[in-house]
């Protein structure tokens, strides 16, 4: 007996297969999905009574999955779930529709008893929903709008078949709307039913019963009007996929339906169409006598990839169609969004778009339809296939003019004239959990591509804003870098920036809890999950600031200072000078690859003395200072676990460094010097950099080699 339909969403493997055999030994017909794109897409086709959604997936976030599926599917409860969960993420849960918040590990009686109580509540809440009336899809014209000499074809074969009643067989590739092409000429030549024929189901064995009504030998007698040709009398019978039976019973369900047509008296005559897939170069898999029957093909539907310039209208139509379904008020589409759109893979399919788009429009929180909107929608990256695009991309600086913002004047220290480096992010998305150094509380990161000229930019998973990693949303030195907009702040930013920084990585999505984890106290797993989402290049190029004349901030006779001088790379040399047992150490690093770095920095953890540990504490911070997650040192030695390297402190000081220097927005070509320096010299030094560039506007990244900051 099925007890209810359960989908898991989690990106552990051994998650799902618990949950999995739990709930099937009870009865519930159970699917699983690892990412929220996926759930979505089964919730979509299946729409299951339950949905175990962990927060800290790839993609989209288990809390914007939530928010989605909410407004997709309110007749589906959800139970969130979490190993790194906080209070407030829990109560944004709740407040975003969701039934219960269950932290791992959890109990077996945790389970059931939840899932139990969500779908009794589910039962209840849909005894006593009002039925509503389903919500009318996207208008059929829309799916064959644009300006293309192909889009025109389609839709003049479609008028020219709206002034007859003769047979229409509409061909395309998957998805590219020839049942809504259906709909649209029945609706305009006929005031009749609209029957449609599923033919996958149909079989040698059981045609003549759906088609006329027939038995076949050995079956019990059936109603007769209950047969597709019985109901579509006076209207239409729509043979959807006819090309997909084998062509042996094409033959037989072509040679009756014209016997029968032909027999056809009175009023309550049949218009009949069908749809056949059209492989294109590949030929058509369309049998003579489909053909036969339907006089050719009527109307042609091409592909996306065969007329891209159709794509800017199709985009506007359908979101504004799609944001009037489920109540949005979207006023604008980024152009950029719009060309990287025009760059994505969909297979040639308008189906895919409209969904993809759909994701798009349920995700948007405002009133303009931006990248990151679409980053959240689609297949773990922007824009498949985006690094192919033929025409060049409007550059950032282009987009700065536009939008009327001021642009940084020629200054001292400018870009370079060579060509850099490509722009990159990943190929898929990855998370990562762990503990904040000094919230103390459980928390993750979920790193996902982004398209060109994006940027590294965080997002608050439990408030659903964006904060820019530049130097301007700055809050606080104190003990770690910290960002903030507004009321929203996110702690402890260098580690992750200081590893994106080394591998080059210039576009991301960050989406993250109040701080970022701490993990062991250094970067190498932040390298370590780079390195399992792969890095991806992209068009555009990111070009380093070259110093040309020494910076210095800080004290440079006896206190804590740091200088860049020109060189023809990237370097740092630290210094430390700190009481016993630190003393005076040094370490010299040139950059050379994000492999180098994952074996000479990157292993380099936090350090603190006890008695700052002490402080901290009492200051309400360093909560999730644990002895494994960062060296502590009293008035005599290390006290907690052996030093991976000698110098190790001023190691972690070059790491902090790189990080802090990444809010440049792009790398920096210089040497650096720097003595028991921290963070506060840190983004001094970058302001000072940003100075000396020009007027002090935030330095940004362009496309043009020739550009000057």
């Amino acid at each position: 007996m099925n007890k209810g339909k359960i989908l898991v969403v989690d990106d552990e493997e051994n998650i799902r297969g618990v949950l999995y055999d739990i709930l099937t030994d009870e009865g519930y017909s159970v699917s699983l999905a690892e990412d929220g794109e996926t759930a979505l897409r089964m919730i979509r086709a299946e729409a299951p009574h339950l949905v175990l959604l962990d927060i800290w997936i790839p993609g989209i976030d288990g809390i914007q999955t939530l928010k989605i599926l909410k407004k997709m599917s309110s007749g589906t409860e959800v139970v969130m779930m979490s190993g790194h969960g906080a209070i407030d993420t829990a109560v944004k849960a709740t407040k975003l529709g969701a039934f219960d918040f269950i932290e791992k590990p959890f109990t077996l009686e945790t389970i059931l008893r939840t899932v139990s109580g969500a779908l009794s509540a589910r039962e209840e809440v849909m005894a006593h929903a009002p039925k509503r009336p389903p919500v009318a899809p996207a208008l059929l014209e829309n799916w064959f709008a644009g300006p293309s000499a192909q889009a025109a074809r389609a839709r003049e074969d479609m008028e020219n078949a709206m002034k007859n009643a003769n047979p229409v067989l509409i061909a395309g590739p998957v998805g590219c709307g020839k049942e809504f092409a259906a709909k649209m000429i029945h609706s305009n030549s006929s005031s009749g039913p609209f029957v449609e024929v599923p033919c996958e189901t149909l079989t040698s064995q059981n045609y003549k019963s759906a088609l006329f009504g027939v038995p076949s030998k050995g079956e019990a007698w059936k109603d007769a009007d209950q047969c597709y040709m019985s109901k579509a009398r006076g209207g239409t019978l729509f043979l959807d996929k006819i090309s997909s039976l084998p062509a042996s019973l094409q033959r037989k369900v072509a040679k009756e339906i014209a016997e029968h047509l032909a027999a056809q008296k009175g009023g309550a005559s049949i218009r009949l169409m069908g749809s056949a897939l059209d492989k294109g170069k590949k030929g058509a898999a369309i049998a003579k006598a489909i053909l036969d029957l339907f006089g050719g093909v009527s109307v042609k539907i091409f592909s996306i990839g065969e007329r891209p310039e159709d794509i800017p209208d199709l985009v506007e139509r359908l979101v504004r169609d799609l944001a009037n379904k489920y109540s949005k008020r979207i006023e604008k589409i980024d152009d950029d969004l719009i060309d990287s759109i025009g760059h994505t893979s969909f297979e040639g399919n308008t189906r895919e778009l409209y969904n993809f788009l759909e994701l798009a429009v349920l995700a948007c929180e405002g009133v303009d339809l931006t990248g990151e909107y679409i980053s959240i929608a689609g297949k773990g990256s922007f824009a498949p296939g985006h690094e192919n695009a033929s025409e060049p991309e409007k550059t950032k600086s282009d987009r700065t003019k536009d939008e009327g913002r001021p642009m940084a004047k020629p200054g001292k220290i400018s870009l370079a004239r060579k060509p850099g480096a490509p722009q990159r992010t990943l190929k898929n998305s990855v998370v990562l959990c762990g503990e904040g150094l000094h919230s103390g509380l459980k928390t993750g990161i979920i790193l996902s591509p982004l398209p060109p000229d994006s940027g590294i930019v965080f997002w608050d998973i439990s408030s659903g804003q964006s904060i820019p990693a530049l130097i301007e949303n700055v809050r606080s030195t104190d003990y770690s870098t910290t960002l903030a907009v507004g009321d929203m702040a996110i702690k402890t930013v260098e580690h992750i920036l200081s590893a994106l920084h080394s591998y080059q990585i210039s576009n991301l999505l960050i989406k993250i809890g109040v701080e970022a984890p701490i993990m062991d106290g250094s970067a190498i797993e932040f390298c370590q999950i780079i390195e399992r989402g792969g890095i991806k290049e992209q068009d555009g190029l990111v070009e380093p600031i070259i110093i040309d004349r020494a910076l210095t901030v800080g004290n440079t006779v006896d206190g804590a200072y740091l200088a860049v001088e020109p060189s023809d790379g990237f370097s740092i040399h630290y210094y430390l000078d700190y009481p016993q047992p630190i003393g005076e150490q040094s370490h010299f690093y040139i950059y050379e690859s994000g492999s180098h770095y994952k074996e000479t920095i990157a292993p380099a953890r936090t350090f603190g003395f006890l008695k700052d540990i002490r402080d901290l504490e009492e200051a309400g911070l360093a909560s999730g200072g644990r002895l494994s997650n960062v060296i502590l040192i009293d008035d005599e030695k290390v006290i907690n676990t052996p030093l991976r390297f000698e110098n190790e402190p001023a190691r972690h000081k070059i790491l902090d460094l790189i990080g802090d220097l990444y809010l440049l927005g792009r790398p920096v070509q210089g040497h650096f010097t720097a003595r028991k320096s921290g963070h506060t010299q840190n983004i001094a030094m970058v302001e000072k950099i940003i100075q000396a560039c020009g007027d002090g506007t935030p330095i940004r990244r362009y496309a043009n080699n020739d550009r000057k900051i």
